[in-house]
């Protein structure tokens, strides 16, 4: 469980950082409006919450308790 749940957190901090990066990078050679930046960042949140979310699934909760994990 330790290491999906490592899997997931390297994954979300790829997912945030590319993100930031790509917001960045728009903002300071091109035109990034104000309100497209933060939705560009409020919908990567989003998206590494609900990939997190993952960890609650079924059968990961169902392993854990029968691992005797709580």
């Amino acid at each position: 469980m330790s290491r999906r749940a490592r899997r997931i957190v390297k994954a979300n901090l790829a997912i945030a950082g590319t993100f930031i990066t790509v917001l960045v990078c728009r903002d300071l050679f091109g035109h990034l409006p104000l309100p497209l930046g933060v939705a560009g960042h409020e919908g990567s949140t989003v998206i590494v919450g609900l990939n997190g979310l993952r960890l609650l699934a079924p059968s990961v909760c169902r392993r854990a308790q029968t691992e005797g994990v709580s």
